[in-house]
């Protein structure tokens, strides 16, 4: 044992039916370190965490903190250890204040019996976040706040406890690129002051950039246990996967580019922009400015940019969400007007927004109703009941083909992996008549492996089946590894256009320096 060891989990096994989720792992956890858990989904680390909080009772294995063996029953018993988890849900109120759900989720749990003190509570908390450098208003309504201060929220609320051993399960996956700078900066403070956190994610990059050491699962077994600043991200994606990176990026060849440069000379685009810009209806929305864009039949197009380019204000224009003050659209050559998504549907124009949970999953639902909502034409009988033979052969039938991971049909979509969830909605994509689908983000918040496959399916559909995509993404190996053409967008403006041959990530970046 290290002298400024936490914790340590020693051989975790953890089963449940027909599968051994956490197999024989060793996990240390020291003071003053964040430590990593990276691995795809299904890799065994949220279940690796809630052994350790005591959610699950491990079938083998110990616990030991600060050298002591320990027997965690449940949540409470690791509170009283100084253990706290940090859920990827972000587990709050919305109509109490952010003092009230810090004492819901701190005091209560550990002064069931003792009278709750409003000010001194508030100094309390107001010490800590002052000690800690977080800011957020104690008075403010949860409803009224970004992800970012909702997940600092339940920080506070760990740190209410006195934890010195922070768990932390996929923290990041609710918040956007700046956000995360946020949680960073305070993570790094916690750091300082000596708290032992643990760091759950499958985003290579954040392991390396907020980790002191990472220890990769892969199918509930531990790979190893690396120092961030020896390795790389090849070597770290290698020893997740099992396999070499390169395998994945990559979804097309030269030849697939020579069709495209054929097309480009001489067919009609499927859907063009020329010259459009947009009045946006809120101020957050970036306005275009001048865009020229094309998209040819059965061709995969990618937008890159970083976020807030306007890359899912195109989208959406393209839905009839946002007006058009100036430029004209034209489908097959010919100008068309778009109002309404209603208009889109009836021009086969598809789209998949960023945020799946809000805008595109209907959560309480089944696997099978996530898919066929779209086109409920197909599963109809007699013109208005659904035929529940019908949509059961016809969401086996996706989630075969796409190599969808659910118990049935009939899950609720919300159980579900958010790569599979993802694979649910191009599913429901295909079982339209789409003839241009706009897959916005489509691989954000889901694993390396996962995100291969959404991007194979892209391709491959658009292929097999002739039908349009435009990806709007904010990953240039997304754009290079899956699109015919690339046009790069920068403030609501499109600043350049590749033929996708022969060139490398450095050559697009550098427009966006």
């Amino acid at each position: 044992m290290s002298n400024n060891q936490a914790l340590l989990a020693e051989n975790i096994i953890k089963r449940f039916p027909g599968v051994v989720a956490v197999n024989n792992v060793t996990f240390e956890l020291r003071y003053g370190e964040i430590h990593g858990l990276l691995g795809q989904n299904g890799a065994g680390k949220s279940t690796l965490l809630r052994v350790i909080y005591g959610v699950y009772k491990p079938d083998y294995g110990n616990i030991y903190i600060d050298g002591r063996k320990v027997f965690l029953r449940n949540p409470r018993d690791a509170r009283s250890h100084g253990i706290a988890l940090v859920h990827q849900e972000i587990t709050v109120i919305p109509s109490l204040t952010v003092l009230e759900n810090i004492a819901l989720l701190g005091f209560s749990w550990n002064s069931l019996n003792s009278k709750f003190d409003y000010t001194r509570f508030k100094e309390y908390i107001d010490r800590i976040m002052s000690r800690f450098k977080i800011e957020l208003n104690l008075n403010e309504r949860v409803k009224n706040l970004s992800a970012a201060e909702r997940m600092l929220l339940q920080v506070i609320a760990a740190l209410s406890i006195n934890a010195k051993i922070l768990l932390l399960d996929e923290p990041t996956s609710p918040l956007s690129l700046h956000e995360i700078e946020r949680l960073f900066d305070v993570l790094n403070q916690l750091r300082k002051e000596g708290l032992a956190i643990a760091f759950v994610t499958h985003r290579v990059n954040e392991a390396l950039d907020i980790c002191d050491r990472i220890t990769i699962l892969r199918n509930g077994e531990k790979v190893d246990t690396v120092e961030s600043k020896a390795i790389d991200t090849h070597t770290l994606i290698k020893l997740m996967l099992g396999r070499d990176p390169e395998e994945l990026y990559r979804v097309r060849t030269d030849k697939d580019v020579e069709i495209v440069i054929s097309k480009y000379a001489s067919e009609i685009p499927l859907i063009e922009l020329r010259n459009i810009s947009t009045q946006p209806k809120i101020a957050a929305e970036m306005p275009l400015k001048n865009i020229n864009i094309k998209v040819y039949q059965g061709e995969v197009v990618a937008v890159f940019g970083f976020v807030g380019a306007g890359k899912t204000e195109l989208g959406k224009t393209l839905m009839g969400l946002t007006k058009i003050s100036r430029g004209d659209l034209l489908y097959m050559g010919k100008r068309i007007k778009i109002k309404s998504p209603v208009d889109a549907v009836k021009y086969g124009i598809f789209y998949l927004p960023e945020d799946r949970k809000i805008e595109g999953l209907i959560p309480h639902f089944t696997v099978a109703s996530n898919m066929d909502i779209s086109s409920l034409n197909i599963v109809k009988r007699f013109g208005m009941f659904i035929d529940a033979s019908k949509e059961l052969n016809i969401s086996l039938d996706m989630i075969k083909k796409l190599s969808i991971v659910t118990p049935s049909p009939y899950t609720r979509i919300i159980q579900l992996s958010g790569g599979n969830q993802q694979k649910v909605l191009v599913a429901r994509a295909m079982l339209t008549s789409a003839k241009l689908v706009i897959f916005d983000e489509p691989t954000v918040g889901i694993d390396v492996a996962a995100k291969a496959e959404i991007r194979r399916l892209i391709f491959r559909y658009a292929r097999e089946r002739n039908v349009s995509s435009l990806v709007l993404t904010s990953d240039v190996d997304e754009a290079l590894g899956l699109a015919d053409r690339i046009y790069v967008m920068k403030d609501g403006e499109v600043i350049r256009e590749y033929i996708n041959k022969n060139i490398d990530r450095d050559e697009i970046l550098k427009n966006l320096a």
